[in-house]
């Protein structure tokens, strides 16, 4: 991580070393694997993962670009590392925990099977937390079942322990207490 954002300061090349970009061309198909190249091409689950790429190596704006196109697309859990961003403020963006929220609660209630037990398990944890909406434990109890119901194993911790480690903090912490 830190070899890729040395790379994308150098030079300001937000391509982690790649050459300048080509213009997309339909009829061609493209001979660089390049993150610059992928930009253009139709939501798959590989250019769905190039955005995380983009992301570390400092180009967040097209990072979440891309993640709107693979949302669109029907890759819901795009929107799950879309909300990190946010959260975090990553690039010269602010935190933004309340934009970041409302877009885990998009994927809590998009019925995408194992996405939105993820997003449930997430959504539960900032309610319990109160991060990006007003604290409600009794609600985030609610979406902690949904997620148990739905197979998510962190939100079955939760019920069981009061703890679980499916999210972190930054200083290493789970959601609840021990």
């Amino acid at each position: 991580l830190a070899l890729s954002a040395a790379v994308a300061q150098a030079g300001g090349n937000l391509y982690c070393g790649g050459g300048a970009p080509e213009p997309f061309d339909p009829n061609r198909l493209p001979d660089d694997l390049s993150l610059a190249a992928i930009i253009e091409q139709p939501a798959s689950i590989g250019v769905c993962l190039s955005a995380y790429e983009m992301a570390k190596c400092g180009d967040v704006q097209t990072a979440n670009q891309i993640y709107d196109k693979c949302f669109r697309a029907g890759y819901t859990g795009a929107l799950i590392r879309q909300a990190h961003l946010l959260e975090i403020g990553a690039g010269s963006n602010p935190p933004d925990p309340v934009a970041a929220t409302e877009l885990i609660h998009r994927v809590a209630t998009s019925g995408q099977g194992g996405w939105a037990a993820l997003g449930k398990l997430h959504y539960a944890s900032a309610l319990y937390l109160g991060r990006g909406v007003p604290q409600d434990r009794a609600a985030a109890r609610h979406w902690f079942e949904l997620a148990a119901q739905e197979g998510d194993p962190d939100a079955a911790a939760f019920l069981r322990t009061g703890y679980h480690t499916g999210e972190l903090s930054a200083q290493g912490w789970g959601v609840g207490q021990r």
